[in-house]
């Protein structure tokens, strides 16, 4: 994050609607920012309008004080797919759903591990009593949800898995592999790259287990045997 333009540099006259989007911007960045730093107590209004660049009679006329602004700023990065480092599709095969399932787990986690996601998770406890709405978006709301739904509608279509509500099993599965991490994180425990990556693997693997479909091949040779 960038520190914005002076109000000075900012012009006068009514704004654009480019310019008034970037001021947004701006200001929810600024306070984004100084709320993750400063925690909500220790940040002020005056604090969000110097660092955004602009006054506190232009932040007043958006948000009408710093719990608005607090709520609109946290709703907005945990809804931003670029927050804070942008997603990226897995480049692996959906036909192997154990590779694919793996490639989004090691993908979630590392967000959920970021420094400054750390920071906004442990901004969301803290605050969860004042802003309980924020609280449960931030604990339902799972990057990649979409793509792990669909992965296992394609597999359960095939007739491999087990998978009768497919939105479900995928939030299931994010938190299975980045909850507990993401928890302990908070509190400043993290594993080492090597049982961090063992973890995964063995939260995919518990997931796969349950929803697989036996081989027939495998219970006929059972039988004979």
């Amino acid at each position: 994050m960038t520190r914005s333009a002076t109000p000075a540099n900012r012009g006068s006259g009514r704004p654009t609607s480019a310019e008034a989007a970037r001021l947004e911007r701006d200001i929810k960045e600024a306070a984004l920012r100084l709320f993750l730093a400063r925690g909500y107590e220790g940040t002020s209004v005056e604090d969000v309008a110097v660092s955004a660049g602009t006054t506190k009679q232009s932040l007043y006329a958006r948000f009408r004080g710093k719990e608005e602004l607090f709520s609109a700023v946290l709703n907005w990065a945990i809804e931003r797919p670029d927050w804070p480092s942008p997603q990226t599709a897995e480049d692996v095969s959906t036909s192997d759903l154990e590779t694919a399932l793996l490639a989004v787990a090691e993908n979630v986690v590392r967000r959920v591990l970021d420094p400054e996601m750390v920071a906004l998770s442990r901004l969301v406890i803290a605050q969860a009593d004042r802003f309980p709405e924020i609280a449960h978006k931030a604990y339902r709301i799972w990057p990649r949800q979409k793509a792990v739904a669909s992965l296992l509608r394609e597999h359960a279509a095939a007739g491999t898995i087990r998978a009768d509500d497919p939105d479900q099993l995928a939030e299931l599965f994010l938190g299975m592999v980045a909850m507990a991490p993401a928890r302990m994180a908070s509190f400043g425990i993290l594993h080492d790259a090597e049982t961090r990556d063992r973890r995964t693997h063995d939260a995919v693997q518990l997931f796969l287990s349950a929803i697989r479909r036996p081989d027939p091949r495998s219970a006929a040779a059972g039988q004979n045997g």
